[in-house]
């Protein structure tokens, strides 16, 4: 049976570099699952603080989820994202991808570790 691991909520600041906009910075806070089964998958709901959404007129939602997922026998991680949005314009796709990127490397998803 799978269980699920649960972790806080945590934040992260994320700077994207968007053509015609600069750089912008986003508070991302996420909260993050994983399964104890193997290959280990990683569920992480994000939400976006935006404060000026007139500001932000490319983010479509503010609430997104992505699932880091391990590849057999450990030899890396595939990230899908979830959600009607994906394809509503190339900023909001740089931004899911840009925050994917901050939260594995803040987190250090290792196909070996265990929590």
């Amino acid at each position: 049976m799978e269980k699920m691991i649960e972790k806080a909520v945590k934040k992260v600041e994320v700077l994207i570099d968007l053509l015609g906009y600069g750089i912008v910075q986003l508070p991302v806070a996420y909260s993050l699952s994983c399964t104890d089964l193997s290959p280990r998958a990683y569920s992480i709901e994000c939400h976006i603080d935006q404060s000026d959404s007139a500001l932000h007129s490319w983010l479509y939602s503010s609430d997104f989820k992505l699932i880091f997922s391990e590849i057999e026998d450990g030899v890396g991680h595939v990230v899908c994202f979830n959600g009607e949005a994906l394809s509503r314009n190339i900023y909001y796709q740089t931004m899911l991808n840009v925050v994917s990127d901050y939260i594995f490397l803040k987190e250090k998803f290792s196909c070996n570790e265990r929590l």
